[in-house]
């Protein structure tokens, strides 16, 4: 039973040394060192801002438009270039948006009636409720 502890304690003391051996000081971690400034450089002359020639606004002819304003189309109107792409309503080229929504006849198609509570056009034979 001796030779066993001395065999244990041999073992023990051997692992310890080993990593005392091992086991040197950390260096300590360099310091941050910040990067040097950009060297300044000449300044250098901003080109003239000259103004554009806006393009033309080509509008569409349209049949027997009702006299008046439009309305002044809302967040969800459509875009449009024409009456056509706007179904039953009109096309306001100012805005280059539908007349959605309608505010009165003016905003939609030749035979189209607006209903004023919901600001849809409906078409001829259908009542607003």
């Amino acid at each position: 039973m001796l030779r066993k502890s001395l065999i244990a304690l041999a073992s023990v003391v051997s692992v310890v040394t080993a990593c005392a051996k091992e086991s040197e000081p950390a260096a300590a971690p360099a310091p941050y060192v910040a990067p040097a400034p950009p060297a300044p450089t000449a300044a250098q002359p901003q080109p003239a801002v000259t103004a554009a020639t806006p393009a033309p606004v080509v509008t569409a002819p349209t049949a027997a438009a009702p006299v008046g304003t439009m309305a002044t189309p809302g967040p969800f109107a459509l875009p449009c270039t024409s009456d056509a792409s706007c179904g039953l309503a009109r096309c306001n080229v100012q805005f280059q948006k539908c007349a959605f929504p309608c505010a009165g006849p003016v905003d939609c198609a030749a035979g189209n009636t607006c209903n004023t509570l919901t600001g849809l056009c409906l078409p001829p034979g259908v009542a607003p409720q």
